[in-house]
């Protein structure tokens, strides 16, 4: 099904388009590679500018938006008129809220439209760009790396090109694919690689086709997509791989959800199908509903601890109710910091989680960096 959605195609080699710095060679690319390996080995550190008290966060949840992206998106009569991306504003955002590293990934729309091989050139594209943004301003940007996954053969190259090739730090997935969530079988060679890869995988959700035209958005509500169907379609997401066992089946890909998990949390006595129970809060018994029978649905215990070997960003949640929810869930050692740039600013990332008082410092300062460094230790501040 997913295959004749998207078709097949032979896999090639794109050069670097233009992406927001001019056309460049791969002979440039390459150099500038070089030039940021030869400057860790100098300095020792790729956050050798910041001080030792201050490292520092980590952005998780950050988004940018390369001209070849930006024409796709325009090509197929997506996204916004003028691109809402600029280097510039980006790093400047990044420094007013003491943001050293920010991981580079896409945003909505997605690849659930465009013909097979023009979305493995435009995947290549973005990756290449995220990769000359690293080359340029070492120890201020990482990647988590879009690959075609609804095309298997495209999805294992460029995985190969952007971890080996291009060092990306992780890959990005969205949340679905023509309305093929991620639990679809489909998918399992694409995991087996990340899987035997020990891979990190960055799940950031989009709209599915089921939902693009209710009447509710016609009827008035206002960016009904991002109110309410991306924190929904990122619980399809992850209510498709545990039920389906790919968590289990493949369990060194270490998974990280945007927002919070979306509306997880808040749904969480709805995971416990069969009338499975658990303790969420310790001496406290949830247990779910009976009906109808579900044949092999896991123990509650068994999905609690799928979602708590799970990451969760805090990007469009940083308020003391969302927050709330996601800590009687989840532990605090498996929150990352995120701000969903350019849609919200660091400022107001940084001072949502601060008023919130949900956290300690001591939970705060691993929120905002040292979990991150846990799973992503090339960053670790020494």
């Amino acid at each position: 099904m997913i295959q004749k959605r998207f078709g097949q195609g032979h896999h090639h080699s794109h050069g670097i388009k233009k992406c927001g710095h001019g056309n460049i060679s791969r002979r440039d690319f390459f150099g500038g590679v070089s030039i940021i390996a030869a400057g860790a080995i100098l300095s020792g550190h790729p956050f050798s500018a910041w001080g030792a008290a201050d490292p520092g966060r980590i952005d998780i949840h950050h988004h940018f938006q390369p001209d070849v992206y930006y024409d796709f998106q325009r090509a197929h009569g997506k996204g916004f008129d003028t691109n809402q991306w600029t280097l510039a504003k980006d790093l400047e955002d990044m420094d007013k809220a003491g943001t050293a590293v920010a991981f580079l990934s896409l945003t909505t729309p997605g690849f659930t439209f465009g013909e097979v091989n023009e979305v493995r050139k435009v995947s290549r594209g973005c990756n290449e760009a995220a990769a000359k943004l690293i080359a340029d301003h070492p120890g201020r940007f990482g990647s988590f790396a879009t690959i075609p996954l609804a095309d298997t053969e495209g999805a294992l190259h460029e995985t190969e090109y952007a971890l080996d090739t291009l060092k990306a730090d992780g890959i990005c997935l969205f949340s679905n694919y023509g309305d093929v969530w991620l639990g679809h079988a489909t998918f399992a060679p694409v995991y087996e690689e990340l899987n035997r890869r020990k891979t990190l995988i960055y799940v950031h959700p989009v709209l599915p086709y089921c939902c693009a035209n209710l009447s509710v958005a016609k009827d008035g509500v206002p960016n009904e997509i991002a109110m309410i169907e991306f924190g929904t379609d990122t619980t399809r997401a992850i209510a498709s791989l545990i039920f389906s066992g790919m968590t289990t089946k493949f369990p060194d890909i270490t998974w990280i959800f945007a927002h919070g998990g979306g509306t997880m949390p808040f749904l969480i006595e709805r995971f416990f199908q069969g009338g499975a129970s658990a303790e969420i809060v310790p001496g406290i018994l949830t247990k779910g509903q009976d009906e109808p029978p579900v044949k092999n649905s896991p123990s509650g215990e068994a999905i609690l601890r799928e979602l708590r070997k799970m990451y969760y960003d805090t990007a469009q949640i940083s308020n003391p109710v969302a927050l709330g929810a996601l800590r009687k869930v989840i532990p605090v050692s498996q929150i990352l910091y995120g701000t969903d740039y350019w849609y919200r600013t660091a400022v107001e990332s940084v001072r949502g989680l601060n008023t919130s008082k949900v956290f300690s410092a001591e939970e705060l300062r691993a929120i905002n960096r040292t979990n991150a460094e846990r799973i992503l230790p090339h960053y670790r501040k020494v």
